[in-house]
């Protein structure tokens, strides 16, 4: 009987006093690597990065906006010349015959040409370019904080899958090694009910909580190999290589949880506060752009042509219609040419009220988002607080529900208990331990929380080594 307790008291120090001894893995897998893979399988970041080089493009494009239009023409035609007196609206649909002004009609051919080069520049428009070019750096900018915000949301998706991963192979650990303590504590069991020390019927429970508790350890299993599947969809890595390092809890919970604790956060470079910011921006430039638009502009206009025709400037027509494609006239124009368009007030004060409300509602919303990120961040000091918390007293929960088992199984070799109040001790220990890991990564998610709500989660990554 000694012998018999000498081996029950030794199968329990070395698989349940310790907790969850958690299988070591082999090459662990940090949080950075998990964010780098995650970072080149990222869809969603690549197509935030081409909209990036895209809005470059269209700024560069932008400073041209100021060059000349330089416009060069060569027409050979056939035609009849026979005109009116008198002005009219082309619309762009009447051929323009502006001589040939005669009696009678004549509809023989007349074969001419005309080459003309025409050069006009928009010199002057009183501020428009240079505000064109502050809205496309300001859809630059936009762009470019979009894009860090996906990045942002990136480095929470990647902590939460890396918490998550951490915490199924802690659970499957807890419960790999309850199957392993059960097994163990039915062949003591067995040992007993062959020495008449205890009922048969202790064996046939044993064997049901052994049973129950493998299936258990399935569904463990089965979730953290799913866990491990999505993430390799993510991240394009094998779910070989998605091994937790179950060392990085101690590196968060205390000296990450050290480090963003105590140095200043920096809410204002926010990714968040810096995209609202440049939209806000972003709508000041577009109404000052729309202010702009009804400015009156100021033309600097050069031409230089040359026609031929086939009809004489005695109104002699050439049956050599060849002759009408060499230029015999030369000209040329040069000019300034202001253009303000009077009845344009109405629809200046109208749509810039557009652009202005716009403005306004962009404004609001940045006030909302400084206000909502100084609500997460007194949110998360709460969270750390309450988890930190948890943390103390869920580890005196498991240091409790160990000992509980612990005299619940010497009190059941002795013959002072029965198979079911060891079943409800030992029922209480697995809890303790889930709950302990629950509060160890409810603790990291606490810390890493804080760090992507306060700005410093790149340098919590760098300086913890995570």
């Amino acid at each position: 009987m000694n012998c018999i307790k000498k081996v029950v008291c030794l199968v329990f120090c070395c698989t349940c006093v310790g907790g969850a001894t958690g299988i070591k893995a082999e090459q662990p897998l940090s949080l950075q690597q998990l964010l780098n893979a995650m970072s080149d399988n990222y869809e969603l970041l690549k197509r935030e990065g081409s909209l990036v080089q895209a809005r470059q493009a269209a700024v560069k494009a932008t400073k041209y906006d100021r060059l000349p239009q330089l416009t060069g023409m060569l027409q050979a035609t056939i035609n009849s010349d026979n005109n009116l007196e008198g002005s009219y609206q082309s619309y762009g649909m009447i051929p323009s015959v502006v001589s040939g002004v005669r009696a009678q009609s004549n509809l023989s051919p007349v074969a001419g040409d005309a080459a003309i080069l025409d050069l006009n520049w928009e010199a002057v428009n009183f501020g428009a370019y240079k505000a064109r070019e502050d809205l496309s750096k300001s859809d630059l900018q936009v762009q470019m904080n979009t894009l860090a915000t996906t990045q942002y949301n990136l480095q929470g998706y990647a902590s939460a899958y890396y918490l998550e991963l951490i915490r199924q192979f802690e659970l499957q650990n807890v419960q790999q090694n309850n199957v392993v303590r059960l097994q163990q504590l039915k062949t003591t069991i067995d040992a007993l009910v062959r020495n008449g020390v205890r009922p048969g019927v202790d064996s046939s429970v044993a064997s049901a909580e052994l049973s129950k508790s493998i299936i258990a350890l399935y569904q463990a299993q089965k979730n953290l190999a799913q866990t491990k599947v999505q993430l390799s969809n993510l991240t394009g890595l094998a779910a070989g290589q998605l091994n937790p390092d179950t060392a990085s809890e101690n590196k968060v919970n205390v000296d990450g949880a050290a480090f963003v604790f105590s140095i200043t956060a920096d809410t204002i470079h926010h990714p968040y506060i810096n995209l609202y910011s440049s939209v806000y921006d972003q709508s000041r430039a577009r109404l000052l752009l729309e202010k702009k638009s009804y400015y009156p502009k100021i033309f600097l206009d050069a031409d230089a042509w040359g026609r031929g025709s086939s009809l004489s400037n005695t109104d002699q027509y050439n049956s050599e219609l060849l002759q009408g494609y060499q230029p015999s006239r030369f000209n040329y124009l040069v000019g300034l040419t202001m253009t303000y368009n009077i009845l344009n007030i109405a629809h200046k004060k109208l749509n810039s009220n557009i652009y202005r409300f716009q403005s306004e509602a962009a404004y609001h919303q940045l006030q909302n988002e400084k206000a909502n990120l100084s609500s997460d961040v007194q949110q998360a000091l709460l969270e750390k607080d309450f988890q930190h918390n948890r943390l103390v007293e869920t580890r005196h929960q498991l240091d409790a529900a160990a000992s509980a088992y612990s005299q619940q199984l010497s009190l059941y070799t002795n013959g002072l208990s029965s198979i079911i109040e060891l079943n409800t001790a030992q029922d209480y220990f697995i809890q303790a331990q889930r709950d302990y890991v629950e509060a160890k990564v409810g603790l990291m998610k606490s810390v890493i929380n804080y760090s992507l709500v306060t700005n410093t989660f790149a340098a919590l990554l760098q300086t913890i080594k995570l």
